[in-house]
This record gives C-alpha cells, structure tokens and sequence, in this order.
C-alpha cells in the first residue's frame, strides 16, 4: 500500500552537536522538515531539509550568528528481514547528504566549500533495545582536508511510561580515519572519535505534535584529540569546539 507521512521539527539546543562533536556551545535553532514515501512496501523513499541557525556570534569573529549551514537529504530504505509477530525487523538505508556552509564559506573562510557524503545505515528493531549502525563517506573535499570515513554504532531503548510519554536512552560512539579526524579536529589520527549518551522525554501532545525534552553527555575519546582541544576546547579550530560538553534543549515535532 502506498504510504506517505511529512513532518517538520524545530530543536532549540544549548549547543550544537553533530557526530560526537561539539560545533558550538551556545545556544542555536535546528529547524527541519523532511518526508517519505512507502510506494512498494517495504521499500521507501525520503527527503529532508535541515538547518542550523546560531543564536549568538561565538563561531569565530565573523560568523555573528544567524544561518551557518544548510543540509539536503535523500534516502532509499527498506526492511530487509521481519519476524512473523513483527517483534523484530532489519531496516537497512542508504542515502546522500548535501553540506552547504553558508556562513562560514562567505564570512571566514574562502577555501571551506560545500560538501556532500554517502551513507549507510543497518538499523535492528527488537523488544529488547535497538541497535544501529552507519558508515558514511565525505567524498568532497573540504579545502585542504581530504574526504574521509565516519563510522558508527550505537544503542536505543525506549520505555512508554503512560499512553502521553515515553521516556527514551541513546548511548553511540563513533570511529573515524585519519582523514576525516583532521578535519573535525586537527590530528590526522584514525581512530575513536567521540561519544554521546544521551536521555530524552517524549510528550505526545495530540496525535501530530509532540514536545521532547533533551539532555546528553558528549565526549572526545581520542586522546590526541582531547590534548588538541584542551581543557575548555581552546584548539585549533577555537574555544567553541570544546571536548567534553554537558548539553540539552527542547524539541518541537510535527508529524502528519
């Protein structure tokens, strides 16, 4: 049967935190809007739109806050495996995302063009606590950094504590080489990466809208890394790219 659902979501965070790695840690705005079509069960097809607005200047000098980066998605899935009482399924899912650094290409600086990956995402669904997995390719280079891998596990359960809330954990941790960690923090050393635990509280408001609560732990585990970002992330990238960040926020959801 033929299936489709959008929705639009809009997070105000404490920081910015992308891949196990702090972007910027004051506040800012992540709107999104994405949606799905199931044509040929069970396969599907998405898009998405995603942005993240800064709400003060701490990205260097130039970036005063405002619009930072635009992401564009599309992505192909389909639940490769399912248990005849539908307890358990293997969703698989590869995709293309679109960088555009708005700000920090036109502000700071003139070499950070826009770039694009590759993904692949293996997710198993079960009563007992989903495990997901993803590999992704930056295959554009970014200035004088080379395109690199990313990689990527982690853990998710899910508790419905009455029919309005549910309470949620996320524990992932990621590795990356050494390509890509020079990128994201200035040693060409491959490697972990970082890590995020994070704890959320779901409140369905009405069958569209729902309202999450957020709060999560992130952390360098490379330890070059860490040394590179010091103890109040005043690296090589700037004081904002801290290693170890206690961070949250609210999210707005729409679904429909």
């Amino acid at each position: 049967a033929e299936i489709f659902g959008a929705g639009f979501d809009c997070d105000f965070f404490s920081a910015s935190v992308w891949r196990n790695s702090v972007q910027s840690d004051e506040p800012v705005i992540q709107p999104a809007v994405w949606a799905d079509l199931t044509y040929f069960d069970p396969f599907w097809i998405g898009f998405s739109v995603w942005q993240n607005y800064d709400l003060t200047s701490r990205r260097h000098d130039a970036l005063k806050g405002g619009l930072t980066e635009t992401d564009y998605g599309v992505h192909l899935g389909v639940t490769a495996w399912e248990s005849e009482d539908e307890a358990m399924s293997l969703d698989v899912e590869i995709g293309h995302e679109w960088f555009v650094n708005q700000q920090v290409k036109s502000a700071y600086r003139e070499d950070y063009k826009n770039t694009a990956e590759l993904y692949a995402k293996v997710t198993f669904n079960n009563e007992i606590v989903n495990v997901y997995g993803q590999v992704s390719w930056m295959y554009d280079d970014i200035g004088e950094y080379d395109s690199g891998f990313y990689y990527e596990v982690g853990f998710n359960k899910e508790f419905e504590l009455c029919d309005e809330l549910t309470l949620g954990l996320d524990w992932n941790t990621s590795m990356v080489d050494g390509d890509y960690a020079a990128f994201m923090t200035g040693v060409d050393e491959a490697g972990f990466l970082g890590t995020t635990l994070k704890a959320y509280l779901s409140w369905a408001v009405t069958d569209w809208m729902s309202l999450v609560g957020t709060v999560a732990y992130t952390g360098v585990l490379n330890g070059s890394a860490r040394q590179s970002l010091g103890d109040e992330g005043s690296g090589w990238q700037g004081d904002q790219y801290r290693r170890d960040l206690l961070w949250g926020g609210v999210s707005l959801k729409f679904a429909f």
